[in-house]
């Protein structure tokens, strides 16, 4: 058990690093974002309580100065009122940043977003323009909560059926080497890997929603809570998405499946006459199993996390890629350091997951 301590360590370690130097990075802008933030909450406050004639002594003697100098009953008041916001935002705001330690040199201004990431605790978004529902809410922990299910509807959807394809295909490939299903996987993998999602994509809205509307395109309004319309609005981008990963994820499993089965333990094992479907199971995919599981899991637990930026745009689809738009084209600077936070976290969970894999899928690792 020892090696799973050093590599939760080492795992913690390259975490910390990435969000310190995230948080640095933004350190500047997101303070700056906090304090005005917090300003235009006081400004709320402050008229909120003068509204409700909630006043302190001082406003009072306010009033009796103004109006003892000649003032009028109103201009004495709009003049205290004045005052009376700008003495509260000016108080509250400076005890506000020495509080948080917004008035600290940068690396402690760092360390305190570094913190706040590694905790989760919640960061403020600085734009509306980011919500799908809650149009009131700055909680970026929320913002990102409401895109992760169009994600995983969209990506995830598409990565699981892209491996169901592929998978059956990559292995008819690697037992047959240049048969019609082999070529056609090693074209179709040049095909996606030059062909832009977002022009198929185009083309295909083209196709099956303006000329024969078989399918809903990037203007269709849903009811997302109602399973077939979801169905009917995700199928036009899942065909696209999918149909672009088949080809190039199956050439790199039959890649992998046709090494194994040029391996001389699988040609030993076919001289001492086991049977193909044994020699298959227990050689060939136990032997292949460390780089295919790797592609299965950073395929399928990424894409929650994944989006695509131009894809989404060209859909109408508001996941993850989407949000990444928005917060860049707003600077939103705390959604974008979220995202990346998050993205990393997933991406060093799923490195040490395998990594337990490995060594019951490869006995070689165990030992090592």
């Amino acid at each position: 058990m020892r090696w799973v301590v050093v590599k939760l360590v080492n795992l913690f370690i390259v975490l910390l690093v990435v969000s310190f130097v995230v948080a640095a990075l933004a350190s500047s802008k997101m303070a700056e974002i906090e304090i005005n933030m917090k300003k235009e909450e006081l400004n709320q406050q402050a008229r909120s309580w003068l509204q409700q004639q909630v006043h302190t002594p001082q406003y009072e003697q306010c009033i009796q100065n103004k109006t003892a100098q000649g003032m009028s009953s109103a201009e004495a008041t709009k003049s205290c009122n004045s005052e009376f916001k700008r003495w509260f935002i000016d108080t509250n705001l400076k005890e506000y940043i020495q509080t948080k330690g917004l008035d600290k040199p940068w690396y402690i201004i760092s360390w305190h977003y570094t913190i706040q990431l590694l905790s989760f605790q919640d960061l403020r978004s600085s734009q509306l323009t980011t919500r799908i529902w809650d149009q009131g809410s700055h909680s970026v922990l929320k913002i990102i909560g409401e895109r992760i299910p169009f994600t995983i509807i969209l990506f995830t959807t598409s990565s699981i059926l892209t491996l169901l394809f592929a998978m059956p295909l990559a292995l008819y490939a690697a037992r047959k080497p240049g048969s019609l299903v082999d070529n056609t996987i090693m074209g179709w993998s040049v095909f996606s890997v030059s062909m832009p999602w977002w022009w198929l994509g185009m083309v295909f809205i083209y196709v099956f929603s303006v000329k024969t509307h078989l399918l809903a395109g990037p203007d269709y309004t849903a009811d997302w809570t109602n399973p077939r319309d979801v169905l009917y609005r995700m199928a036009l981008p899942v065909i696209t998405v999918t149909l672009l990963s088949i080809g190039d994820t199956a050439f790199r499993l039959r890649n992998i499946l046709l090494d194994t089965f040029n391996e001389d333990f699988v040609t030993v094992a076919r001289a001492k006459g086991v049977p193909e479907r044994d020699v298959l199971r227990k050689h060939v995919l136990r032997a292949a199993a460390p780089p295919i599981v790797t592609i299965v899991l950073f395929a399928i637990v990424l894409s929650i996390v994944a989006g695509a930026i131009i894809t989404e745009l060209i859909f109408n689809w508001f996941g993850l890629g989407r949000l990444y738009w928005d917060a860049i084209t707003g600077n939103d600077i705390p959604v974008l350091v979220e995202l990346t936070y998050i993205t990393t976290l997933l991406y060093l969970v799923v490195r040490f997951v395998l990594d337990i894999l490995y060594t019951y899928l490869d006995p070689r690792i165990r030992r090592a």
